[in-house]
């Protein structure tokens, strides 16, 4: 257990954890000095603009630093490969980002929004997508070379930026402070990434892809870029179709505050995933190894989120007051609802979802997106209506659990089917 425990350290999983625990804490801390500086009208406009925002920018760089996270990490060791597809994906998605700009300024600028001042917002946030792209990036290059310490120190950087300018700036600048903490954490982050830790996205003079690398880029990037934009969808629909059945900024801030613990501890699952994602792609071929290791993974995630589950659902109403007040104590409904889903989604979704990447199962993961997004759409738009914002809680675990019952099958299928071979 020693040895074990010593080589995972080396390996860099405690600082990747370590650092995903200190970024939640940090942005959730983040959050509840948010809300108490922003008026409940003031954080609800900001979080219909920001919706918007992100549904928008789940093309950001048509999904490139995904596929280059998996190619580059199925080139284990070789670095200069790894730059190479860096180089040449950072300056595609540089290009293809102007499109989500341009889009984000003419909503803005044009489009009749339901909340008065979410068009400022977006106008301001159109330039934003090029910063946040080359942050994924830079993460997704420290990734596929196991650089784990570099990458979690990053994080931190980046979530720690964030904090301290948004909260500084919304004091002065109310919801427009927001906008401006987002610009310089994504900006300096980038900065520190090329000066601390020589990742230099783009570099003259180094020699392109190999051409038969060139298509199996693009089609797993942008297939992953499908599957991901359909799953965060999932999430990001429901506070859009409240924004359009019943647009008020008090409901949508409330929805808002229930979401944000359960959607904070999604960095336990998404911590795993970040650190064994480069050792499942480079066993892709190996069935037996990556079936065991899944096994291990799933128990012992599985044990702590029904845990933590439980004890959010069981202290739901005194987690709401303590941390964002009385006025949010509406949230807890929703909050229960979204706590039991976590274990699902935290348990067999995000897992088995992503590992299904590491294996190239990305027509079945954009099936099961495809077919997620159309009944959460569906759902979200009776169900609101019938249950208000409840309704849309209702929705998310009803395609949750069908998700990950689809996604969780076929990744152990697909496991067997290797170990046979």
């Amino acid at each position: 257990m020693r040895l074990k425990i010593e080589q995972l350290f080396k390996k860099g999983f405690f600082h990747i954890f370590g650092s995903s625990a200190i970024n939640k804490v940090i942005a959730f801390a983040s959050s509840i000095v948010l809300v108490r500086i922003l008026s409940k009208t003031e954080y609800g406009a900001f979080t219909y603009a920001w919706n918007i925002y992100c549904i928008i920018l789940l093309c950001n760089g048509m999904g490139l630093e995904s596929g280059m996270l998996q190619l580059a990490s199925e080139h284990s060791g070789d670095a200069e490969y790894g730059q190479r597809i860096c180089n040449y994906g950072t300056r595609l998605g540089l290009k293809i980002n102007i499109m989500p700009a341009l889009l984000l300024l003419c909503i803005g600028a044009f489009a009749p929004l339901k909340i008065a001042g979410g068009g400022r917002l977006l106008i301001a946030l159109c330039a934003l997508p090029f910063f946040q792209f080359m942050f994924a990036m830079t993460n997704s290059f420290l990734r596929s070379q196991k650089m784990n310490k570099e990458f979690a120190r990053l994080q931190v950087t980046n979530t720690l930026l964030l904090f301290i300018v948004s909260a500084g700036c919304a004091v002065v600048l109310r919801e427009m402070g927001l906008v401006i903490g987002h610009y310089a954490a994504y900006i300096v982050t980038v900065l520190v990434s090329t000066l601390a830790f020589n990742v230099h996205l783009i570099q003259k003079g180094i020699p392109d892809i190999p051409a038969e690398d060139k298509m199996p880029l693009l089609k797993i990037s942008f297939i992953s870029m499908l599957n991901n934009g359909l799953s965060q969808l999932m999430y990001l629909i429901d506070v859009f179709i409240i924004g359009i059945v019943d647009p008020q900024e008090t409901i949508l801030a409330s929805y808002k505050v229930a979401t944000m613990i359960p959607t904070a501890l999604t960095f336990i699952p998404a911590a795993m995933i970040t650190f064994v994602y480069p050792y499942f792609a480079e066993h892709k071929d190996d069935g037996k190894w990556c079936l065991d290791k899944y096994k291990q993974l799933i128990l012992g995630l599985g044990a702590f989120n029904i845990c933590t589950s439980l004890i959010l659902v069981a202290l739901a109403p005194f987690i709401i007051k303590i941390l964002f007040g009385a006025a949010y104590l509406d949230a807890v409904p929703v909050f229960r609802l979204l706590a039991i889903n976590y274990f699902v989604s935290g348990t067999f979704r995000i897992i088995s979802g992503n590992l299904l990447v590491t294996q190239r199962r990305l027509k079945f993961n954009l099936l099961v997106a495809i077919i997620s997004s159309t009944i959460n759409i569906i759902a979200d738009y009776f169900f609101i209506q019938w249950w208000g914002s409840k309704g849309a809680a209702y929705a998310t675990m009803m395609v949750v659990l069908l998700s990950s019952i689809m996604s969780t099958t076929y990744l152990v299928h697909t496991f067997r089917s290797k170990r046979n071979n």
